[in-house]
């Protein structure tokens, strides 16, 4: 079956480039199984396309599919009533299949560009202030990183310099949190609503790192953030046409001010090194949110 043409990539759904034909047999198998028990259970419209890119299992949409009981599938064929843009890309292209499906809701389809400078832009519309700076006039310590998503390479630099293209130049955001860590406020978002906050610490010595050192779970949205940030973080989304994902937040503790410096629209987690009664926890009001506000009838 995987040797023709029409199937090299998969039965069920499109797996990536280059995966070797037992692996996609093992993952088409489970597919048709959980499209059985659909079946059985009388629950066959229970599909949710992702496309085009099939998600991983530790992806957040996985995730809250898989505790929805909806089967997962980047087979535009199978589409039912729902779909989501899932595009691995800083800059995504493949949305014109999409574009065109009927009667068929597309959460992020407008969603297209994440680039930090298009964060930033977003942002200062919504706040009234920006993160960006100029690097051959500023003085003192900045933030250099690369505009593609997922790159984390930022570090700090000294300025006055030069300005390198490809690149996004930022204010120094002191996030810390007592002498030896730094805290930034990971938030998930459904239309602009907010269903809880990971609050994600690092050592101030690894501020730029990806896994946090540890995290904790805050459902009392409201310790963290005041109702005007809410409401502002709810303008961004609209904004950056951003329906579902997550946002990566600092308050910096001098000005006491939120920041947003990364936006995820095929966000994975709940976070690395959350205790994992907080990460079932987290699934479960993942999965109330995006059931009330994409699939409520």
């Amino acid at each position: 079956m995987y040797f023709f043409p029409k199937f090299k990539r998969g039965v069920f759904n499109r797996y990536r480039k280059g995966m070797p034909w037992p692996e996609m047999l093992i993952k088409d198998a489970s597919a048709a199984g959980g499209i059985l028990l659909q079946i059985v259970l009388g629950r066959s419209k229970r599909v949710l396309l992702v496309y085009p890119h099939f998600p991983s299992r530790g992806s957040t949409i996985f995730r809250i599919a898989h505790n929805l009981g909806y089967n997962v599938t980047n087979n535009i064929s199978r589409a039912k009533r729902l779909a989501i843009y899932w595009e691995y890309n800083t800059v995504r292209d493949e949305f014109q299949a999409l574009s065109e499906l009927k009667s068929i809701k597309v959460i992020n389809l407008y969603n297209r560009d994440i680039s930090k400078d298009k964060v930033d832009d977003a942002m200062h519309q919504a706040f009234g202030y920006s993160t960006k700076i100029d690097p051959r006039t500023h003085e003192g310590i900045a933030v250099k990183k690369s505009l593609k998503n997922a790159v984390h390479d930022g570090r700090k630099i000294d300025c006055p310099t030069v300005l390198e293209p490809g690149f996004i130049y930022q204010k120094f955001i002191d996030s810390s949190v007592n002498a030896t860590e730094v805290m930034d406020i990971r938030i998930p978002l459904f239309q602009g609503k907010i269903p809880h906050v990971y609050l994600n610490y690092r050592s101030n010595q690894e501020r730029f790192k990806n896994v946090p050192d540890r995290a904790e779970l805050a459902v009392n949205v409201d310790a963290w953030l005041s109702e005007t940030e809410v409401s502002q973080l709810a303008q961004f989304c609209k904004i950056f046409n951003l329906e579902f994902g997550e946002l990566d937040v600092l308050r910096d503790k001098d000005d006491g001010k939120i920041y947003i410096v990364d936006a995820n629209n095929t966000p994975q987690g709940p976070p690395k090194n959350l205790p994992k009664p907080d990460k079932k926890t987290a699934v479960v009001l993942l999965s109330k949110m995006f059931e009330k506000t994409f699939m409520a009838d």
